[in-house]
């Protein structure tokens, strides 16, 4: 009697430690859920906004660019580093720009950091969603013939792709906005792209940052 009693009791709470543990379970999703929502809300808040201001000519040149960025006081560097973020996910921005600007208003070192943080932040995030959403991202950003003419291109690097990727992060004239999208769809790591983005980019992004920031 004593021992059907205590399966009993052992059923029931291993019945109610199951539910308490699919319960955690809907709630972790539905909190992921929500940032995700929240995120994706700002993020493309944000893209409008910047894009609406490339349009009306802010962004166009360094000079109207400074001028803006120049009228926001403390907020300037947060706003030139997430400015320098979105030009990756959004490739229509011109990303020269923010690198010319930086250290022309907050000098080589703080232009430097502005710069960096917010374009290898670009860069990874760019990596992560074309690797979550797939090639129907690439899509909705660039035009067919720009995929089928860079994916010819990279075809020929398929044995040395991290080589060429790092090769091609590092120079200037690169689409990098293009390739790290397009590297989340390869069977690259991301522990992979991240040394790539961190080692390779810095050094023309130094560069600038000595040139308009008037120590070259």
């Amino acid at each position: 009697m004593e021992l059907a009693e205590n399966l009993e009791s052992e059923e029931r709470d291993f019945l109610s430690e199951t539910a308490s543990e699919k319960f955690i379970n809907t709630k972790g999703k539905l909190i992921k859920r929500v940032f995700t929502a929240v995120f994706l809300i700002a993020f493309v808040a944000l893209g409008v906004f910047f894009f609406i201001q490339y349009r009306n000519g802010t962004f166009k040149d360094p000079d109207s660019f400074k001028e803006y960025i120049n009228s926001l006081g403390y907020l300037g560097p947060v706003v030139l580093t997430v400015f320098q973020c979105l030009k990756v996910l959004y490739a229509v921005i011109p990303g020269t720009i923010g690198c010319i600007v930086g250290p022309m208003l907050f000098g080589p070192v703080g232009g430097f950091v502005c710069n960096y943080i917010g374009i290898c932040a670009g860069s990874i995030l760019a990596f992560l969603l074309s690797r979550k959403l797939g090639f129907s991202l690439m899509r909705m950003i660039f035009t067919d013939k720009k995929i089928r003419s860079y994916k010819n291109w990279m075809n020929r690097w398929t044995k040395h792709f991290h080589i060429f990727l790092w090769i091609a992060i590092f120079l200037p004239i690169s689409p990098d906005d293009f390739l790290c999208y397009f590297s989340g769809l390869t069977q690259m790591k991301f522990k992979r792209f991240l040394i790539i983005i961190l080692t390779s980019k810095p050094i023309t992004i130094l560069v600038y940052s000595l040139i308009f920031g008037n120590i070259l």
